[in-house]
């Protein structure tokens, strides 16, 4: 009885420890767990605070024949900071062979409330006053949280030729 209760008791104490290394094994999981649900909450919460839109008037957006350039407005409607140099405009499903832009007012960061102006270029666009062009663009995000996203707005517009 003696002997029985001995090894009863080896393995009680051989179960204790070793569940007690699986729960801190499953403590630590855990953690790691909470830590990749909190890092995916911030990615959505700046995804949802990125934001662009169209500006201006759609009807009457400015294209130079003489040196066949569109000029685009582009409000950022977001809470972050989008990246002035990296976008991409879609005029009719093609893209510009050239692109210059600005910041208004600052001039270099894109702040929220702040107005991109593009000057779009392609040789082989031959619009003349009054055509309706698609315009897509994509912009992305300045890294918040360790994350960039991306903002797109879509729109046609009718070309004024000055």
């Amino acid at each position: 009885m003696a002997d029985g209760g001995a090894s009863s008791f080896i393995m009680l104490v051989t179960a204790l420890l070793v569940s007690g290394s699986v729960s801190a094994i499953l403590i630590t999981q855990w953690g790691d767990a909470i830590r990749t649900v909190q890092t995916q909450d911030r990615a959505a919460t700046a995804i949802d605070s990125t934001d662009v839109d169209f500006a201006g008037d759609p009807a009457m957006v400015l294209w130079n024949s003489a040196n066949d350039t569109m000029v685009l407005h582009f409000v950022n409607t977001g809470e972050v900071a989008l990246d002035s140099s990296l976008y991409e405009v879609i005029v009719d499903g093609e893209s510009p062979a050239s692109t210059t832009e600005r910041v208004l007012p600052s001039g270099t960061d894109w702040e929220p409330g702040f107005l991109l102006q593009v000057f779009a270029t392609n040789s082989s666009w031959s619009f003349s006053t009054g055509d309706d062009v698609s315009i897509f663009f994509v912009g992305v995000s300045e890294r918040v949280g360790g994350f960039s996203h991306s903002a797109t707005t879509n729109v046609e517009v009718r070309l004024n030729v000055i």
